[in-house]
């Protein structure tokens, strides 16, 4: 089981390639069986994991108090992976599956926290009101802080959402980006070239058209990614150079019409009035966003391992964001209602969440605590577990997997924490024992953890289906002392037309 464990969750082997490797070892297994032992072994470390509480309590009071994380994600539609994450030692001290995040499912949540670890000096959270009276609730005298990297990314839909879709319109109404992807594929298709240098400038059109259009390719990362903000200001960059190109092949009397073209294109982009107005706009918006961003340090990958310098005090916080707000004001256009209404969301939004921003949290000894203020790893956490479960499944069960294990699996990366090995699992000598050592009935309570699949069929072949339906109408309409027989097969039947019951 253990074996298994760790070869289906951390190395995240499909069942077929564990039956291999067991196989090549000289013992014959199933994947039903497979899936079974993997399924147990996740029940038996959460509940390992719950008997530590008391260490883990230990370990946040020894560090002057419990910095609490809490994090909803999830796919549009799907239930909700809902985490409590320690800051200071990035412990996941607690994951259930839930159906939304509404108030009656997270209070039943806090309330088992609060009676296994205690209360914690602050809570960081989102923006939901739903998270936040439910926090209040439960911990009614813990200060309560607004991630920052949800704040700015609110903040972000804010500014962009009405200006760079227009901008995105003006822009793809042009036709030039369609004209650009149309050159490129002309200039690939050339075989053959008067000299080197004609031959050198296709290639350089056909990778500036391949420079300027990247940021389209990319996936979506609105509001901190402006793909076609991004091509306008890359625009720019091969207006200048191929101009530079122009003026080189005038004085050699060269004349290579694929570098004309290419500028005529840019240059058109470039020198667009209604393009130029919307690029001036957001250009002069991204700025003040930016500037927030850096102040909240609400970096593009929220990751602990590209931080090497201490949290920022909550004074420096404040300082940061009064001279952004007062640097703002200066900078206000008057004559543009656009920008003044965009800077006016900006002042207000801080304004309205100041103190969820920037309070001072002080530990049980009243000094101040240097907090990482956003929820960020949680968030990447739930996409390493996306991109790890894919592994095991493949794309299309990876949503089902993640409904089905999410919670277990964000307990069991713990083991990847070396604080948690340390001092949380440090008293276990023999981790094999220790989980075989679990009860059964414990074992039966803490499968309630795992959710069915949303898209499980009673039957999984679709010609069977109907075949099924006919059938047990027959049974009713040729009613007689058998029936009760002949329903006890149909029902025997329909059990036998299902899909593997595990994954």
């Amino acid at each position: 089981m253990v074996a298994i464990g760790f070869l289906r969750w951390f190395l995240n082997l499909q069942r077929e390639e564990i039956q291999l490797f067991f196989y090549a070892r000289g013992t014959d297994i199933s994947t039903g069986e497979i899936s079974a032992l993997s399924e147990e072994f996740l029940l038996r470390f959460y509940i390992l994991h719950k008997k530590h509480n008391s260490r883990m309590k230990s370990l946040f009071t020894e560090n002057e108090g419990m910095i609490l994380h809490l994090d909803g994600t999830g796919e549009a539609g799907d239930e909700i992976v809902f985490t409590a994450e320690e800051g200071i030692t990035n412990i996941k001290i607690d994951a259930q599956i839930i159906p939304s995040e509404s108030k009656k499912y997270i209070k039943p949540f806090l309330q088992t926290l609060k009676n296994s670890i205690g209360t914690p000096i602050v809570i960081i959270r989102d923006m939901s009101k739903n998270i936040k009276d439910a926090a209040y609730e439960i911990y009614p005298n813990t200060q309560q802080l607004i991630c920052h990297y949800h704040f700015v990314s609110n903040l972000g839909k804010l500014i962009f959402k009405d200006e760079y879709e227009v901008f995105r319109k003006t822009i793809v109404k042009t036709r030039v980006l369609g004209e650009l992807v149309s050159l490129k594929q002309k200039v690939v298709a050339i075989d053959s070239f008067h000299n080197i240098i004609s031959k050198a400038e296709c290639k350089w059109v056909a990778l500036a058209i391949e420079y300027t259009l990247w940021p389209r390719e990319q996936p979506s990362g609105f509001p901190f990614v402006l793909p076609y903000f991004e091509i306008m200001k890359r625009v720019t960059e091969i207006k200048n150079l191929v101009k530079k190109i122009i003026e080189w092949n005038a004085e050699q009397n060269l004349a290579v019409n694929i570098i004309l073209d290419l500028f005529d294109n840019v240059e058109y982009l470039a020198q667009a009035d209604d393009i130029k107005t919307h690029f001036f706009r957001i250009e002069k918006c991204w700025k003040w966003f930016m500037e927030v961003r850096r102040i909240l340090e609400v970096h593009r990958h929220l990751k602990d391992e590209g931080r090497f310098e201490d949290p920022k005090l909550s004074a420096d916080i404040k300082i940061g964001l009064n001279d952004l707000i007062s640097k703002i004001i200066s900078e206000i256009d008057k004559k543009d209602k656009k920008i003044d209404n965009i800077s006016k969301i900006i002042i207000e939004e801080c304004t309205e969440h100041w103190e969820e921003l920037t309070a001072e949290i002080k530990d049980h000894k009243g000094n101040e605590v240097r907090i990482v203020r956003h929820n960020g790893i949680v968030e990447n956490n739930h996409r390493w577990s996306r991109m790890h479960t894919r592994r095991r499944t493949g794309r299309s069960r990876t949503t089902n997997d993640m409904g089905k294990y999410g919670a277990l699996t964000a307990i069991l990366s713990n083991l990847e924490n070396e604080i948690y090995v340390q001092e949380v699992m440090g008293d276990i000598k023999d981790f094999v024992y220790e989980l075989a050592s679990i009860a059964e009935d414990e074992l039966e309570v803490a499968r309630n953890l795992i959710k069915p699949y949303h898209n499980d069929f009673l039957v999984s072949s679709d010609t069977k289906r109907i075949n099924l339906l006919n059938e047990f109408v027959t049974i009713l309409e040729h009613s007689d002392k058998k029936n009760k027989v002949n329903v006890e097969k149909w029902l025997v039947n329909l059990e036998k037309a299902n899909p593997l019951l595990t994954p």
